[in-house]
């Protein structure tokens, strides 16, 4: 009994083991569709609450930008907490971060599924209690310039920070912060998307605690790159031009019915042959005339007169034949008979 179930058992498990690693080969090959890439930052910029804007309070206009001492000059900043609009700055943190990345590697309509940036720490600006950092990245709304020193924060964009905004995290001990911005990212891919960078701010849910973060040096913020990956959009999918589309009625419906299914074919692939792209349709070859015949109502009668015939002489010749084989005599005269 063990030895007939054997077959059986080894036929399920080559089975079992050709459907398992489905999901995991199909999960392979899109994996080895995606692409990463480095995208350089293109351009930065900070602005800070403590800036004065472009005239003073004596209306008398400010050579330039005033550098904190907090900060080396081409160093990045965020500062918390969150401050009220007051003196006519619109509320928000007390210093924040713009960034911006070249994308051109990127192909338009690119699905992003990571896109880490990561900054450093620069030791020589003055970084105070770290610990309760609270920091965010956000996508910026409006358009601005770089800049090397603190820019006026009458001048910052508008972004579209909240609490559910991505959180920087920690590495290296302290020594660096990254962010996945590939939600933000996907916006840029659209064919209408417009890439105003991000905004590296104070969490809007941070009130009370106090502190800063300087990312620098100028010369490592001048070489930053942003780990991007992502797979590209299938060639030809966004042509509509070679798409077909076939209307299936339903039964019962009429050609022109609604409630119809729709079935639409992908679009072909660029550069086939014309005879592969649009067949030519097959004439199809004029039906042989099929001949009706007429059975008249004389077909149907009863059999014809040779026919009962045939029968009657075969019945006599089987009686006969048994008469004779029943009767020696009779067979012995037939025997004498068939001799002469």
């Amino acid at each position: 009994m063990r030895a007939a179930r054997l077959p059986c058992v080894l036929f399920l498990a080559a089975v079992g083991f050709s459907v398992l690693p489905a999901p995991a080969m199909l999960s392979a090959a899109h994996a080895a569709d995606a692409v990463t890439v480095k995208v350089p930052l293109s351009r930065a910029s900070w602005f800070w609450r403590g800036q004065p804007g472009g005239t003073g309070v004596t209306s008398i206009a400010l050579s330039g930008d005033v550098p904190d001492p907090a900060v080396p000059a081409g160093d990045l900043a965020v500062a918390g907490p969150e401050t009220p609009a007051a003196a006519g700055l619109q509320a928000g943190a007390i210093a924040a971060s713009y960034l911006a990345f070249d994308l051109t590697k990127v192909p338009v309509g690119s699905t992003i599924t990571s896109f880490v940036v990561s900054l450093p720490v620069d030791t020589k600006g003055i970084t105070a209690d770290v610990t309760g950092a609270s920091m965010v990245a956000c996508a910026v709304q409006t358009g601005w310039a770089g800049g090397l020193e603190a820019s006026a924060y009458g001048g910052k964009p508008t972004d579209g920070c909240d609490v559910h905004s991505p959180k920087l995290k920690a590495v290296d001990g302290g020594d660096r912060y990254t962010v996945d911005i590939a939600e933000i990212a996907q916006r840029w891919m659209k064919p209408d998307g417009l890439n105003l960078g991000i905004a590296i701010t104070d969490n809007p849910a941070n009130t009370l605690t106090v502190y800063q973060v300087v990312f620098g040096p100028e010369t490592a913020l001048a070489a930053l790159t942003a780990a991007v990956t992502y797979v590209a959009p299938r060639a030809g999918g966004g042509s509509s031009d070679m798409q077909d589309t076939v209307v299936v009625p339903e039964p019962g419906a009429s050609a022109g019915s609604g409630g119809r299914p729709v079935i639409t074919f992908e679009p072909l692939p660029p550069g086939m042959p014309a005879e592969v792209a649009h067949p030519p349709v097959a004439t199809p070859e004029p039906l042989t005339p099929v001949v009706a015949m007429t059975v008249g109502s004389g077909d149907l009668s009863a059999p014809p007169i040779a026919f009962w015939i045939a029968v009657v002489l075969i019945v006599l010749l089987l009686g006969a034949t048994t008469f004779a084989l029943a009767e020696p005599r009779l067979a012995d005269s037939l025997r004498r008979s068939l001799r002469r």
